[in-house]
């Protein structure tokens, strides 16, 4: 073959090649798709984004610390006494007023036994949550010499138990006035005080009902 021609040759294939190579992608370049494309626009935006509320949070103060939690103010001897006999009266009387319901011949007296139980089970129920905090530990049951009244009473119907009934709850208020005010008057614990209150204004009430 001519050399001519063989050259010729040569040039022709190189010329295709060229052409080739610009018109068809190269295999190992990567293809963005769309997608990439728009999450890599998206990205810097919510980076700096990111980054100013991370300033604005670098700025903020810092939260100031909860207040403490305040401590039960603790029990006096005078504290302690008090709560043990309003323990006593409200377990005596309880038991009483649950007989009146049953026993009275007077419907004033039965309904006055239907109110007390209903007024000092929620004193007791005060009660025994206001000492929780505290080393006291209150009697389960009344004394011995209420549970004899208590006794007795359980066998007394109509107007004799309205009599002893209505002495027995006018002598032990008359008992209990003296240590209500003096609970009052000098306790520091607002929860006794407001519950020795209340208690001396149920008792007042009772008194009234049956005069």
């Amino acid at each position: 073959m001519p050399a001519t021609a063989t050259a010729s040759s040569k040039r022709h294939r190189a010329s295709r090649a060229v052409i080739r190579n610009r018109i068809e992608p190269k295999e190992n370049l990567p293809i963005m798709s769309l997608s990439s494309r728009r999450k890599s626009l998206a990205l810097p935006p919510l980076m700096a984004a990111l980054l100013a509320l991370g300033a604005c949070s670098a700025g903020q103060p810092s939260a100031p610390p909860l207040p403490a939690v305040e401590k039960a103010a603790p029990l006096t001897t005078a504290d302690a006494d008090f709560v043990q006999k309003l323990n006593e009266m409200d377990m005596t009387q309880i038991a009483l007023a649950k007989i009146a319901e049953t026993h009275a011949a007077r419907s004033d007296v039965a309904t006055l036994g239907a109110t007390i139980v209903k007024d000092l089970t929620g004193n007791q129920d005060r009660l025994t949550k206001l000492v929780t905090t505290h080393a006291i530990t209150l009697t389960a049951k009344p004394s011995s010499e209420d549970q004899k009244i208590i006794d007795r009473m359980q066998h007394v119907h109509g107007a004799a138990f309205d009599r002893n009934y209505i002495r027995y709850l006018s002598r032990d208020h008359a008992k209990m006035k003296p240590v209500i005010e003096s609970e009052i008057a000098s306790s520091k614990n607002p929860d006794l005080v407001k519950l020795a209150n209340d208690t001396k204004a149920m008792l007042a009430a009772y008194e009234a009902q049956l005069k």
